[in-house]
């Protein structure tokens, strides 16, 4: 599998509800997830932990969609606009970068960058 078709393969998951199982597929088990400059988890463990949290108070998922991708040397990027429900924050729409690092075939970093 190419790296795009392994980016596709993800974001196809993670249109379709399957954050975890693409999580458990593609993600590295000492993975390094950031949000902005922050190290929000280190672990795949620690990352679904926090997936799951989040994911916890949301009352309805409104959108999911791809903006953009982009492929290069071991790193993917993609650009996707939410929106959802939650039962702390209301109702949350904004876009998002995911940079995904890889190495043989499992993101080992995963760093993203949000307008809110």
């Amino acid at each position: 599998m190419t790296l795009k078709e392994m980016l596709d393969d993800l974001n196809n998951m993670i249109l379709k509800g399957e954050i975890l199982e693409s999580m458990d597929k593609y993600y590295d088990p000492k993975c390094v997830v950031m949000e902005k400059n922050d190290v929000v988890a280190t672990g795949l463990q620690q990352a679904k932990e926090r997936e799951s949290e989040i994911f916890a108070g949301v009352e309805a998922w409104l959108k999911s969609e791809i903006l953009s991708t982009a492929v290069g040397d071991n790193v993917t990027m993609t650009e996707w606009h939410y929106e959802y429900k939650h039962k702390d924050l209301g109702h949350k729409s904004f876009d998002q970068v995911a940079v995904q690092h890889w190495k043989d075939g499992k993101i080992i970093h995963d760093r993203f960058y949000a307008l809110y």
